[in-house]
């Protein structure tokens, strides 16, 4: 007998403009790989790192690790689709959690920011 895979998903938003304060008054180094750093400019791609942060978030609350967000990598793929990278101190934690795989995606409008997180067990 088959059985079947489960999966918890979750959407979180942030304004623009909150982003940019939360990110300009601390340190991104605790949020963000120097990888991320470089290849997403802030502010240029202001976007694109409020959209990893999002994701960053929602994985760190679901295993209870919320200063371990620097150890999360999300980086396009050739097709510039958005894929988790972890960290091998992280990794444990996703492990006795249950996850099996994370899928994301990040959508953003002028003055939104979304970002989607599927957690499949």
């Amino acid at each position: 007998m088959k059985q079947k895979s489960s999966y918890s998903r979750y959407v979180d938003t942030i304004k623009k403009e909150e982003f940019i304060t939360f990110f300009s008054s601390g340190e991104p180094e605790r949020w963000f790989s120097n990888r991320e750093l470089e290849k997403f400019s802030f502010p240029e791609n202001v976007r694109s790192l409020a959209g990893r942060y999002l994701i960053k978030r929602t994985i760190c609350d679901y295993i209870k690790e919320p200063g371990k967000m620097n150890e999360i990598e999300i980086m396009n793929n050739d097709f510039g689709k958005p894929e988790v990278l972890l960290g091998v101190n992280i990794l444990n934690a996703i492990e006795l959690a249950g996850i099996k795989k994370i899928h994301c995606s990040i959508s953003h409008s002028k003055n939104f920011i979304t970002g989607m997180t599927i957690l499949c067990f």
